[in-house]
C-alpha cells in the first residue's frame, strides 16, 4: 500500500504544482473603480457640507446686512428728523430775535422819551418853586391855592414818571435775560450743527 502511495504521489511530484491564480486584471480594476467611487462619494459629502455651512453663512449675511439696511433707513429718518427740528428752532430763535430788537427799540425809544419828560419836569418843578417863591407875596391866598395844587399835581406826575422809569428798568432786566436765553440757544444750534 505504500508502494501505491508512492506512485500516486510520484505524478504529482513530477508535475509542477498548481500555483494559486494570479488575480486578473479585471480585478484589479474593480478594485480602483471602488477605491474612486469612495473617494467621489467622500468628496461629495465633502463639498455638499461646505455648500450647506456657506449657505448658512450667506443667509446669516443676508439677515445681518437686512439689519444694517433698516438701521441705517433709521438712522437717516432721525437725520431727517433733528435737521427738522433744527431749522424750526433756527426759525424760533430768528423770531425771538425779531422780537428782541423791536422790543429794544421801544425801550430805548420809552427811555429817551421819559428822560425828556423827566428833564422837562425838574425844569417845570423849579419854575413852580420860582413862582411860589415870588408870588407868595404879591398874589392873594386863592392863587397861592391854586399855585399849591398845581404843585401837587406836579408831585403825581413825578411819581408816575419814576413809576415808568420803575417798569423800563424791569423790562431792560427781561431783555438782558432774553438775550442770555438766545445765547444759550445758539451755543445749542452750534453744538449741534457741529459734525461729531
Amino acid at each position: 500500500m505504500s508502494l501505491l502511495l508512492c506512485l500516486l504521489m510520484m505524478p504529482s511530484l513530477v508535475l509542477p504544482m498548481p500555483t494559486p491564480p494570479k488575480p486578473s486584471q479585471e480585478l484589479a480594476l474593480q478594485d480602483e473603480v471602488n477605491i474612486l467611487l469612495h473617494g467621489i462619494l467622500q468628496f461629495g459629502q465633502a463639498l455638499n457640507r461646505i455648500y450647506r455651512a456657506t449657505e448658512a453663512q450667506l443667509d446669516e449675511a443676508s439677515r445681518s446686512l437686512g439689519l444694517y439696511e433698516q438701521t441705517v433707513v433709521m438712522l437717516q429718518e432721525d437725520l431727517g428728523s433733528t435737521q427738522a427740528r433744527t431749522q424750526e428752532l433756527e426759525r424760533s430763535l430768528e423770531e425771538i430775535q425779531a422780537e428782541e430788537k423791536s422790543l429794544e427799540l421801544q425801550a430805548q425809544g420809552a427811555g429817551i422819551a421819559l428822560k425828556k419828560v423827566m428833564e422837562g419836569h425838574q425844569v417845570l418843578q423849579q419854575r413852580v418853586e420860582k413862582l411860589q417863591g415870588a408870588l407868595a407875596a404879591v398874589v392873594p391866598r386863592n392863587t397861592q391855592k391854586e399855585l399849591e395844587d398845581l404843585k401837587l399835581y406836579a408831585d403825581k406826575q413825578s411819581q408816575i414818571i419814576w413809576s415808568l422809569m420803575g417798569h423800563i428798568q424791569r423790562q431792560q432786566r427781561e431783555l438782558d435775560q432774553q438775550r442770555q436765553q438766545l445765547s444759550h440757544i445758539r451755543e445749542r444750534l452750534q453744538a449741534g450743527a457741529l459734525p461729531s
